[in-house]
């Protein structure tokens, strides 16, 4: 093989690689040997002579040299096989070497070489094309910093030289390959249409192509292309390559195979090449893709359909406003999947998430579902056919025998109780609609108690767990009188431990949310009840017994004290023997206990079982947990109760309580940076995505949990102590001002404001009362000119009603405390904020506005901000 004149005079040493790019993924080395090479001696690897005369960097030259300058393509064609595979060690470590100092010092012209040596190849070699190819593929797409800047990653010679391969290669799999390629390489850190026009040209002209293969090779390498490249830089129009999608749809001769590719790609046409002003121009893609999707769902062709709705519910996510025009034909289409039994569940259930993804979508998602005459009616007789057509769970284990025929009608009973679960979860306005409970509380306690298949029993507790905790109180207060007989009793349901371990959720649930006078009558019968549970073997049920305890203690408040000496040697006894077997979640568990019954019975009942609790505590603070742990959350929340319950007899504890309370506070390790985002698991909970404007980040919640506990219990402890806090005020204060804007959790940003005027009045009383050395700036001036700053700063930004109006009214407190510490900039700052929040909801009073856009308790709060807004400027 000849190099060209040009690429010889190219032969200089040029260090690095193209700029950084994904990490290719180079061909498993279990491919069959070329057979054409088999013979062949390798020539790479030095007779052992000669290296004893020769450095390494010269053999390694001159073997480049060889590869280089050969007038054929034998050393090439034997450095490829010895990559790819090599008869030892020793060989793939001097290929290795070799193709380091090729990429190293030869990038360029290694790159023609093989570009030339693919060309070159005949039919016949068709394998060492494909290696060929990975070489470069590998060597064009590590992750190295490189000669080429990214504005001209690649010089016109190269471009050139893969669109020939683009046009000329025949072998679909190897254009696969190049797809890929091209695909990753082209758009990384690059203005695609800038930096590589000819190649948006290449797929526009092979858009229009006869042949059907290069058709379908174009629109799938566009799909690829669209998300990196924008409008402005197109060297087509947008309207032409629209024309050419439409003429693909249009078209007689194209195949269903090729048309699921162009819906693919209009969906993404849409979503990243359009906008409010002129989407409604595009419409026809919308109508393509629907029906494309009732075709698939003909033919069954589960993978397509899941393809494709998988796309049309990031569009519903990102822009649901494109789906407007033909909002009735396109959700009627995907609920169709949900009826269609034949398909597979997971194609039922990708269609479900792109429903929910469009009713979570809170401004233009619902109104659309609510304007719609059709969807909603059609969504909700779809799900519960979806729940009336479950199959029946071979792990609940109930003898058929043993029941009457009824029993086995038992998925339409589940799917109407799991309904009114649903409705209590979601529907706002239920509260307002209390003459249609005694109908749904009814059906659910007589399922409780009467039901003869356990799945439907399960269902029903999980619907008494829904309505305890979305319609608190009045749930409670109307029907405790039946509910708590039945969920005593499916608390005995020993043949079905599910059924079981659901009771305990739903009381704890509905205690959590009972006052003492509800819980007194029964008070007796459940303590009886969860102290013999305490004594079992079981340890699932010993750990929800003890959430329905704390949940007890802390409801029953003062009238558990009776109980509180029967009930603490089991807690300590479990405590102590869950801290030797080392089961964290049981001493979670019991740690919560304790000091939730601690809150109720104060402090004057508790003096004899601190001190080997707080043992414990200090115990496990010493040791190394895991950022999974939940006794981490825990620990910080037994602090903080044990403040709130000690009160200033607490002040011995707090060298040990308030650091650690801290260093949660100002953890900064809860955003993770995955290397394949692709690959991230969110399954577990453990992370899960949040999308912040144009960012995606990936959360850890175990940790963002234990920051949002600790500043919680910083609050608690500062709200308790007072002056008593002392030398920690300004620390504490400090980490939950920059609590202020935190994006990411609402309870941290509504805390912290909430806490700013409990921490300027317990600086001002410890100066008063000698507990805070004076220096040249008063410690209570300074968190002054540093809390009512963050305040105002913080409420330009706080888009949420509730939080505004508690920055607000901590806003008020705190201006009363510090006088005048605003100086003249941040003052017009001030007034600029406040006139910014007025007008922002001057729209309130809008009655006809507010029902398009805000569900009536948003509206109330959103009132109360705009009444305390215009309050705060007449007194102020």
């Amino acid at each position: 093989m000849s190099l060209p004149l040009l690429l010889r005079a190219k032969l200089r040493s040029t260090p690095g690689n193209p700029s950084s790019a994904i990490n290719w993924s180079p061909p498993p080395i279990s491919r069959l040997r070329p057979p054409s090479l088999g013979s062949q001696k390798s020539p790479l690897l030095p007779p052992q002579r000669q290296s004893y005369l020769s450095s390494t960097r010269d053999y390694l030259r001159s073997k480049a040299m060889e590869i280089l300058e050969s007038p054929d393509t034998l050393p090439l064609s034997c450095f490829i096989e010895e990559l790819n595979f090599p008869e030892t060690s020793t060989d793939l470590m001097h290929a290795q070497n070799l193709l380091n100092y090729l990429e190293n010092n030869y990038l360029a012209s290694f790159c023609f070489c093989l570009i030339s040596f693919y060309n070159t190849c005949g039919s016949e070699f068709k394998n060492c094309k494909e290696y060929a190819f990975d070489i470069l593929c590998l060597i064009l797409t590590q992750d190295k910093e490189g000669p080429w800047k990214e504005t001209s990653f690649l010089d016109k010679e190269i471009k050139s030289a893969i669109l020939y391969l683009l046009n000329t290669e025949s072998s679909i799999k190897i254009l696969n390959k190049i797809r890929h390629f091209v695909a990753k390489f082209a758009t990384k850190e690059v203005r695609l249409g800038n930096d590589w026009p000819e190649l948006l040209e290449f797929v526009y002209e092979s858009l229009d192509s006869v042949s059907e293969e290069k058709v379908k090779y174009a629109v799938s390498l566009l799909y690829k292309l669209i998300p990196h490249c924008a409008v402005e830089d197109l060297v087509i129009s947008l309207d032409s390559i629209y024309d050419s999608l439409v003429d693909i749809f249009d078209s007689d001769d194209t195949s269903l195979e090729v048309q699921v590719e162009a819906v693919l790609t209009s969906n993404r046409f849409l979503l990243y090449w359009t906008n409010r002003s002129n989407h409604d121009r595009y419409s026809v893609l919308m109508i393509e893709i629907v029906e494309t999707i009732s075709t698939l769902v003909e033919h069954k062709s589960d993978k397509d359909v899941q393809a494709i709705v998988k796309e049309l519910t990031v569009l519903a996510k990102e822009k649901p406003w494109t789906l407007s025009s033909q909002f009735d034909y396109v959700v009627l289409s995907v609920i169709r999947i949900l009826g269609e039994v034949e398909l597979q569940d997971k194609t039922r259930i990708i269609a479900l998430e792109f429903v929910i993804a469009l009713a979570e979508e809170r401004v233009e998602g619902q109104q659309m579902l609510l304007g719609s005459q059709r969807a909603i009616p059609n969504i909700f007789e779809k799900i519960l056919l979806l729940l009336a057509n479950l199959k029946d769970d071979s792990e609940w284990e109930w003898d058929r025998e043993c029941y009457p025929e009824s029993a086995f009608d038992w998925r339409s009973r589940h799917a109407a109780v799991l309904s009114l679960a649903i409705v209590a979860e979601r529907c706002s306005n239920l509260k307002e609609s209390k003459h249609s409970w005694n109908q749904m509380a009814g059906r659910i306690i007589r399922s409780v108690n009467e039901d003869t298949h356990p799945c439907v029993r399960w269902t029903a507790l999980y619907a008494i767990k829904q309505f305890s905790k979305h319609l608190k109180p009045e749930f409670q207060d109307q029907y405790h009188e039946q509910v708590l007989p039945a969920l005593t009793k499916a608390m005995d349901d020993f043949n079905y431990p599910r059924v079981q371990v659901q009771a305990y959720s739903a009381l704890y649930e509905f205690t959590s949310n009972c006052t003492s006078s509800i819980l007194n009558p029964y008070l007796k019968e459940i303590v009886t009840k969860l102290l013999k549970d305490l004594r079992g073997e079981k340890h699932m049920i010993k750990g929800e017994t003890l959430k329905v305890l704390s949940a007890i203690a802390y409801s029953s408040q003062d009238q558990f004290s009776e109980y509180y000496g029967a009930v603490m040697p089991y807690l300590k006894v479990i405590m102590m023997t869950a801290k030797t077997e080392l089961d964290h979640n049981l001493i979670a568990n019991s740690v919560d206990c304790i000091t939730m019954a601690w809150m109720a019975v104060g402090k004057e009942k508790i003096r004899d079982d601190i001190d080997m609790v707080v043992k414990m505590l200090i115990s496990l603070q010493r040791s190394e947990l895991e950022a999974n742990d939940p006794m981490r959350c825990q620990l910080l929340q037994a602090w903080a109760r044990l403040g709130k319950c000690l009160g200033q007899e607490f002040k011995p504890y707090m060298s040990v309580a308030i650091p650690r309370l801290l260093k949660s506070a100002k953890t900064g390790s809860y955003v993770l940076i995955p290397e394949n985002p692709d690959n991230v698991d969110e399954s577990d909970g453990s992370i899960r995505a949040l999308i912040l404007g144009e960012r995606k980040i990936w959360i850890r919640t175990k940790v963002l949990e234990e920051k949002v506990a600790a500043c919680k219990g910083l609050y608690l402890l500062a709200d308790e102590l007072k002056e008593g806090l002392s030398v920690w005020i300004e620390e504490v204060a400090q980490t939950l001002v920059s609590g202020l804007n935190f994006e990411l959790s609402e309870e941290i940003r509504s805390v912290a404001a909430s806490a700013m005027p409990v921490l300027l009045k317990s600086s001002k009383e410890a100066i008063q009362n000698g507990n805070l050395e004076l220096f040249d700036e008063s410690p209570f001036e300074k968190l002054c000119s540093d809390a009512v700053p963050a305040l105002v700063k913080a409420l330009g930004k706080e888009a949420l009603p509730k939080i505004a109006a508690i920055i607000l009214d901590s806003l008020e407190e705190c201006m009363k405390m510090s006088g005048p510490v605003l100086d003249e900039d941040q003052t017009d700052l001030f007034l600029k904020k406040i006139m910014n929040v007025l007008n922002s909801r001057s729209k309130v009073g809008d009655i006809g506005v507010i029902k398009q856009t805000l569900q009536e308790e948003e509206h109330q709060e959103e009132q109360k901000v705009y009444d305390k807004v215009c309050s705060f400027v007449i007194f102020n």
